[in-house]
């Protein structure tokens, strides 16, 4: 429970320095003396606002539906890994990163799609927001791979790496791995949709210039997933 109260606190506080920023600069904008450049970034930091509170308030709901709504049904991974790579392009945080992805393989799986590509965001979004404070090019890398029934989608960044200090709760409600604006949720949501689906997900490794997570799914539901 003392989580949960922190996490209320931490949310509460974000959501309304966020509403600040956009109340403020709704303020500015209404007034007449304002050039146009000026105007596009105050538009510009009220959309990235509402991105973030939008981001906070799903993956609270996430994590509150606890477990699988949707039937899995049979979809070629590469469509869902491309629809979270567009969908990461457009965040503010993936727009200055070179994100580079191997050759998909035609392979299909049993998934819950839209789960499936939200679990696939959580991952590039933290990989490019990590990329960010690399000393090179911010750069991130998406392998999908398949061997022995499993699908593997693999995900590097060249940032400085995951502190030692939190790689054992990285995955566990509320740890945030030392984000200032982070809910500590996402790779909670990662993990749960992954074991939804009969898979898992591994930090493999993490050294500065260097994170490496993989996502792995098997390609045929167990008699245990049937919706």
């Amino acid at each position: 429970m003392s989580a949960i109260g922190r996490m209320a606190c931490s949310i509460s506080h974000d959501m309304r320095h966020s509403l600040t920023a956009i109340y403020a600069n709704a303020e500015f904008l209404e007034r007449h003396d304002l050039c146009t450049s000026v105007q596009a970034d105050l538009l510009l930091e009220i959309q990235q606002a509402v991105l973030a509170m939008t981001e906070r308030l799903d993956s609270l709901l996430q994590f509150g539906s606890g477990g699988r709504k949707n039937p899995l049904v049979r979809r070629r991974i590469s469509l869902v890994v491309e629809k979270a790579l567009a969908a990461v392009k457009f965040h503010p945080d993936g727009q200055n990163v070179s994100i580079t992805v191997g050759t998909f393989p035609p392979t299909e799986a049993d998934v819950d799609a839209r789960n499936l590509e939200s679990a696939i965001y959580n991952l590039l979004l933290n990989a490019c927001q990590a990329a960010t404070h690399s000393t090179q090019m911010p750069a991130v890398k998406v392998q999908l791979m398949e061997a022995d029934e499993r699908i593997y989608i693999t995900i590097l960044d060249n940032g400085p790496g995951i502190p030692a200090s939190v790689r054992r709760t990285l995955f566990e409600p509320f740890a945030t791995a030392g984000k200032p604006n982070g809910t500590g949720l996402g790779l909670t949501l990662v993990r749960q949709i992954a074991e939804e689906h009969g898979g898992s997900v591994r930090l493999e490794e993490s050294n500065p210039g260097k994170t490496m997570f993989t996502l792995s799914l098997p390609k045929r539901r167990s008699p245990a997933l049937q919706a």
